[in-house]
């Protein structure tokens, strides 16, 4: 990973606020750079990576990314905090709803990654294995595309290590989320998976924190990912500011089922974000443009709505939303 600061105040690695751009390792990421802030304290410490914009339709936590630049002061901090407000540089100003233009992955299922692999592959290597490779925790901000309604929720990954599964969902714990997802441990087997899971494979920790709805930028939304990651640092030792109070329930869900449709036509849902509902019940039908109903899209368990897509055009095949299991 190479750094190249934007003006000459300072070096990388040297104590203060250092604004520049990086850029990575793997010839299939040329051409490509990232704005970066660096952030860091006197004194040494635990790093803390965040990242926004997988997505750049998730415009909420794309915006906390820039705001919290200006919210750690390097001489009431240890350790440092490094910032990447726009991750998927080549959807930016291309508006894709979930995939990289360049090779149509989507780079938030795709970690690991590999180096000598596409171009979404080889940024999750550089992501897991040259900006955070000395990390002790990633913030992966996510929600709020063009076309879903998400609620507050926050991922992280179990192992069955009591000890690490402890100190992961402490920092998922942090923000003000209405749910707080346990991924189930075969996550972290799959071969492209989310950050919370490529991480955990050697011991570390991403936590993934969702909000928002339709590519809206909403204060509420801001606020939760900037004050939840302000919560992090406080947890990990970074700063000492007092804690921002978590007044949702963080309901502990522990599996992910994503909804998919069986046809493709007019969605009409019979669920909102939040609901609990029970496996076999409607969460709504979709229609063709006579109105007649092509099929009934059914919970496959009981659980809570944690999103659902609001554009009412479905292709066959598609998914419509996700529920979770809350843990009993």
């Amino acid at each position: 990973m190479k750094f190249v600061p934007i003006d000459d105040k300072g070096s990388y690695g040297e104590p203060g606020i250092l604004k520049g751009h990086i850029t990575y390792e793997s010839e299939k990421l040329a051409g490509y750079k990232w704005e970066v802030c660096e952030i860091r304290g006197a004194e040494p410490g635990p790093r803390l990576c965040i990242c926004a914009g997988i997505h750049p339709n998730e415009v909420s936590p794309i915006e906390a990314a820039v705001q919290l630049q200006s919210l750690f002061d390097p001489a009431k901090m240890r350790g440092s905090v490094s910032i990447i407000p726009l991750i998927n540089q080549p959807g930016l100003y291309e508006y894709p709803d979930y995939a990289c233009p360049l090779d149509g992955k989507n780079i938030e299922h795709t970690f690991p990654g590999r180096k000598d692999g596409t171009f979404s592959e080889a940024l999750c290597d550089a992501i897991i294995n040259e900006w955070c490779s000395d990390a002790d925790c990633l913030v992966d901000m996510h929600g709020g595309a063009l076309r879903e309604n998400v609620s507050k929720f926050v991922m992280y990954q179990r192992t069955g290590d009591a000890e690490f599964d402890t100190r992961a969902k402490r920092l998922a714990e942090c923000f003000d989320a209405e749910f707080v997802l346990a991924l189930p441990t075969r996550y972290i087997n799959q071969a492209l998976t989310y950050s919370p899971s490529a991480f955990a494979r050697n011991k570390r920790i991403s936590i993934l924190p969702e909000a928002g709805a339709n590519g809206l930028l909403t204060e509420e939304n801001i606020a939760f990912f900037v004050l939840g990651v302000q919560n992090v640092a406080r947890e990990m030792g970074i700063t000492n500011a007092p804690s921002h109070p978590i007044q949702k329930k963080q309901i502990v869900c522990d599996e992910y089922h994503w909804i998919y449709s069986s046809a493709g036509g007019n969605f009409y849902p019979a669920m909102e974000i939040g609901d609990w509902v029970t496996k076999g019940q409607s969460l709504g039908q979709i229609k063709n443009f006579f109105g007649d109903t092509l099929a009934e899209v059914v919970a496959p368990e009981d659980g809570y709505v944690l999103w659902r897509l609001t554009h009412p055009l479905i292709k066959e095949g598609s998914f419509v939303g996700a529920i979770a299991p809350a843990r009993q």
